[in-house]
Order: structure tokens, then sequence, then C-alpha cells
């Protein structure tokens, strides 16, 4: 009978290596509170959003993306996501794209402000409710 505890052990001790040595452009965590998740992607510059509910409100420069902000070109928002929380994307400069989806019903102040790279938005028919200031000093806005 052959003994595979040392191939067997050499495999896993490179795999582990592997993964730890090899970089990973994509950081993802849970928002506290909420069914929701957040993933940053740096190769692609996308921030997505996804999972089901609320995603909660967020005094200025508090999302937990927002020392990424400079560099979030892309923002995708799933499908099971309800609403956008104050300040989400605030100071997010470089923001040329964002997905909302028909779930999502409220938009918070401030939620895009100063998203200047912004050129155009499609807010969903479901949308009942935009913030004061969502939209603040997106001199980019055409449509």
């Amino acid at each position: 009978m052959k003994n595979y505890a040392k191939p067997l052990a050499a495999l896993c001790f490179a795999l582990l290596l592997c993964a730890v040595l090899l970089p990973s452009s994509a950081k993802a965590a849970k928002i506290p509170n909420t069914n929701l998740t957040w993933t940053w992607d740096a190769d692609s510059k996308t921030l997505t959003i996804s999972g089901t509910g609320a995603m909660p409100d967020y005094s200025f420069g508090g999302a937990p993306w927002y020392s990424n902000r400079g560099s979030i070109q892309t923002v995708v928002i799933g499908n099971g996501v309800t609403s956008i929380g104050d300040y989400a994307f605030q100071d997010c400069t470089g923001l040329t794209s964002v997905t909302i989806p028909n779930g999502v019903t409220s938009i918070g102040s401030g939620a895009f402000e100063y998203c200047n790279g912004l050129t155009s938005v499609t807010i969903p028919n479901g949308v009942m409710r935009i913030g004061y200031n969502a939209f603040y000093d997106c001199t980019g806005l055409t449509s």
C-alpha cells in the first residue's frame, strides 16, 4: 500500500502558498447589520453592491468603500437592493457609470454628491424618493 501523506501535504502547502502569494484585485465585505455585501475590483475599478434589502445611510465620508472613492469608475447595484443610502457614493469624482436596478425605491440625500464624472443616470420608475442634494455638484450630468 502506497503512502500518500507526503505528496498530499506538499500539494496542500503549494495551494496555500499560491493563495497567500498571488495578489487578488478584488475584495469583498459584508455591510454591517444588512443582508448586503460590497465588492471592490481594482482591475475593473468597479464597486458592486449585492444582496437583498436597504442600504444603510452614511454620514459624509462614512461609507465603507470611501477610501476607494478616487478610483471608483463604475458602480453596479444588484437587483435585490431596495435603496441607496445617504452619502453612499459621495465624492466618487471618477465615477462615470452607475447601474440602478428597478427594485430601488429610494435614493438618499447626497448619495452621488460631487460625482462630477457622471454624465448620465437612468433612474428607474419605481424610485419614489430622491433625497436632498442626491446629485449635488454632479457637473458632468447631461441626462
